[in-house]
């Protein structure tokens, strides 16, 4: 056993990975921030390596949460940059490995993050939170979620991050104004050098057979009609064919049909040979979703849409091109997408945001309801912006999900109604407050917060009662920044309460830095005698009172709020004094 725990030592040993920091210019914040890096990236490996009941990793999470108080209580902000091999803070260095297997940088890095920020008011259990996450960095099934997903998922307050995420680096692409804007924004991948050879230059074939070629793709049988061929292959020619086919992603003679039907819906002046080439297309779309080419079937849809909005139309005409649109987003298709979305590992998730972005409101339905079967969380990150983008007239569509019965969806619903209801949303996003699952309840607070007003302040007022100390602390936060001087009545009045000293150090702080957000001259005077009070209970809670009270002054700022700093800077109270003079370093006084 000793030599078990020698190797595990050896194991969170960060020798050589935080390297000396040396200059005329070095400051206190840099020396801190590698000493805190240094316990951050210890207690990382600690929690990868021992076991849950091994009772170290409650003292490797303890120290880290009082290096991070004792930092941001300082400096109210820790912000460390993310390369392959390195962290580093104020263009220093100060975590470096480059092995692969070990470096937490390196893993971080690979996953798009390239930035962790940590803001003053952390709480414990926000800690306990990222490192539940980051324990588990190198399990992550990178095609079914990734740390940026989680992180997203986590609805940290105090912890955010910069990322570079394939999906969040492009905008969905608008549907072209002209043929030429659509020509200058179109790309086709290059023909292999054999695709001349498909068809038609041997002098063996007069068409080819669409089913056929795609048979080949999926790898399912071809029809009987098919097998019914008017000639028959060797077995050299059937090889060449496969591996010709293979070579491709698409042949050339689909993208001359494609081209082909498209000039007819353009040029065709009869309804039935018009109305031909639409179901031609139509099976084609639908072929192109079940390979998964969202990219082609994009273009495709894009190029209808060139159709419907450049070409002097009739009436008619009009009327199946927007019935093809619609077509494109009926639960059918949609089913098939869902299918790709949760077997295939090699579907880009923007190839399908930009694809589903093009969809008419009349999908948004079954994309909810897709949305509530993925189990991809990458995939339902993409349909909730998705959704967010084409869903902005379909609130009665969205808000009917609000009552489902799995909560992970009624979370995802209350967001993407605080994005496009707003104040339509609040009689949904109400029930959301009043929902049996905490993170359903914790989602309608920050959307409360999102679509501010009268309403919404008066139910993150009941907010401030939840069971859920995070919930509390939230809507906290949120009262401050909808109501401002109106939210200062509620928010002393918790303060001033006897329960209040009871309470984690996480909500005093919450509670006291909204009531300096509300920067209220009225707040002064109660701030001053909480601040000065004695008597109150134990001893480290006297502190907690203190220091948030002072931090709260100094949020305000006014001339009143700086005097009392001032003074309190000279008391002859050791915690008074200690809580001013930090209080007072925001306003350099």
């Amino acid at each position: 056993m000793p030599a078990e725990v020698e190797e595990d030592k050896k194991a969170i040993d960060l020798s050589g990975e935080v390297p000396p920091i040396e200059g005329e210019e070095l400051d206190e914040s840099l020396l801190l921030a590698r000493d805190l890096m240094s316990t951050f990236v210890k207690t990382i490996k600690a929690f990868r390596l021992y076991p849950p009941e091994n009772p170290s990793l409650n003292d490797f999470r303890n120290q880290l949460f009082r290096k991070f108080q004792l930092f941001l209580n300082k400096f109210h902000s820790f912000i460390f940059q993310i390369g392959e091999y390195y962290f580093s803070f104020k263009g220093k260095i100060i975590y470096e490995n480059t092995d692969l297997n070990t470096s937490l940088a390196f893993r971080l890095y690979k996953d798009g993050l390239r930035e962790l920020r940590f803001m003053e008011g952390l709480e414990e259990s926000e800690i306990q939170g990222l490192v539940d996450i980051l324990k588990r960095v190198d399990k992550i099934d990178q095609m079914e979620d990734d740390l940026v997903t989680l992180m997203w998922e986590g609805a940290f307050v105090h912890i955010s991050y910069l990322a570079t995420d394939e999906f969040l680096d492009e905008m969905p692409g608008i549907i072209p104004k002209s043929v030429e804007e659509f020509r200058q924004h179109l790309k086709f991948e290059p023909l292999a050098h054999k695709a001349a050879l498909d068809f038609g230059e041997e002098g063996e074939q007069d068409g080819f057979d669409l089913e056929a070629i795609l048979s080949e793709k999926t790898g399912e049988p071809p029809s009987t009609a098919v097998q019914q061929s008017v000639y028959f292959l060797t077995p050299d020619e059937l090889e060449r064919l496969r591996k010709e086919t293979e070579a491709e992603t698409a042949p050339t003679a689909v993208f001359n049909i494609i081209d082909i039907l498209l000039e007819i819906m353009a040029l065709e002046k009869e309804p039935e040979p018009f109305q031909d080439a639409v179901d031609v297309l139509q099976k084609m779309l639908a072929a192109l979703l079940e390979l998964g080419e969202f990219q082609k079937a994009s273009d495709l849809l894009t190029r209808v849409y060139i159709i419907l909005n450049t070409y002097q139309l009739a009436d008619w005409q009009v009327k199946i091109t927007q019935q093809f649109i619609e077509v494109a987003g009926e639960p059918p298709q949609i089913e098939r997408i869902g299918k790709i979305l949760e077997k295939e590992k090699g579907v880009k998730l923007e190839e399908v945001s930009k694809y589903l972005t093009l969809l008419r409101p009349n999908s948004i339905r079954a994309l909810i309801n897709l949305l509530g079967e993925l189990s991809n969380s990458k995939a339902r990150r993409v349909l909730c912006d998705v959704i967010c983008e084409i869903g902005k007239n379909g609130i009665e569509i969205i808000s009917s999900f609000i009552n489902d019965h799995r909560w992970y969806l009624v979370r995802n619903i209350i967001y993407i109604l605080a994005r496009v209801g707003k104040e339509q949303a609040l009689p949904y996003v109400q029930k959301g407050c009043n929902h049996g699952e905490a993170r359903v309840r914790r989602e309608a607070v920050q959307a409360l917060g999102t679509i501010g007003g009268s309403k919404a302040f008066g139910l993150l007022v009941k907010a401030l009662d939840d069971t859920d100390v995070r919930i509390r602390s939230m809507a906290a936060l949120n009262l401050a920044k909808v109501g401002k001087k109106a939210s200062l009545p509620h928010l002393l009045g918790v303060v001033q309460s006897k329960e209040f000293p009871k309470k984690e150090k996480a909500e005093i702080k919450a509670f006291f830095d909204a009531i300096g957000m509300s920067g209220c001259d009225e707040a002064v005077r109660p701030l001053q005698k909480l601040l000065e009070q004695r008597g109150w209970f134990d001893r480290k809670k006297k502190v907690e009172i203190r220091k948030g009270a002072a931090n709260a002054l100094a949020l305000i700022g006014t001339p009143e709020a700086k005097s009392i700093l001032k003074s309190g800077k000279n008391s002859k109270n050791h915690n008074v004094r200690q809580a001013c003079l930090q209080a007072a370093e925001r306003l350099a006084l």
